[in-house]
């Protein structure tokens, strides 16, 4: 968390109060200085509080805490239509590497014990939902913010492939230094 946030406002842009399609920001979540990103936390017209990259929100990624799809997939009368997208092949790929030892990538991640939460496991709309509400867009990589964690609503967000490489190789440096 931000040690002063006085200051970090003098030079970031402060969204509290600001609405955003139907989302209006309530409060500061934290800032990420490797990553340049700012969290906030905001509650949705219908009610849901959700937290949302600042980036997501000035961009118009974000508009909604996923409500807005939903009734636009009701109105369309479709169950998801998601098999085949890009964000199907996402959330595919993660429950594969977290559960599937033949995966290749299995050893990183379910080899030693990440997991995909219970919500998302078995629910492409549940996490379709979630996705669109946090920034996801085509451009965009899922990334756990901290990499010991499983993968849940709480400890998931969307980057950019050039993000999440710095992030890693961030990580990585860290390690090195560390004689990890």
């Amino acid at each position: 968390m931000v040690a002063d946030l006085k200051t970090f406002f003098q030079n970031h842009d402060n969204l509290l109060d600001k609405v955003f399609g139907r989302l209006t920001v309530i409060a500061f979540d934290d800032w990420y200085p490797k990553l340049k990103q700012s969290r906030w936390k905001c509650i949705c017209e219908c009610g849901n509080e959700v937290t949302v990259l600042g980036g997501n929100l000035k961009r118009g990624i974000a508009k909604s805490c996923g409500c807005l799809q939903k009734e636009r997939a009701s109105e369309a009368n479709i169950k998801h239509g998601g098999r085949g997208t890009r964000l199907y092949n996402i959330w595919k790929a993660m429950k594969q590497r977290c559960i599937d030892p033949n995966t290749i990538n299995y050893k990183h991640y379910g080899g030693k014990g990440i997991t995909v939460c219970k919500e998302w496991i078995n629910d492409f709309d549940t996490f379709r939902e979630w996705a669109l509400s946090n920034g996801y867009n085509d451009k965009m990589t899922i990334d756990r913010i901290k990499t010991d964690k499983n993968y849940n609503p709480d400890n998931c967000q969307w980057l950019t492939r050039s993000e999440n490489t710095i992030k890693g190789n961030i990580q990585r440096s860290k390690k090195y230094k560390n004689g990890n």
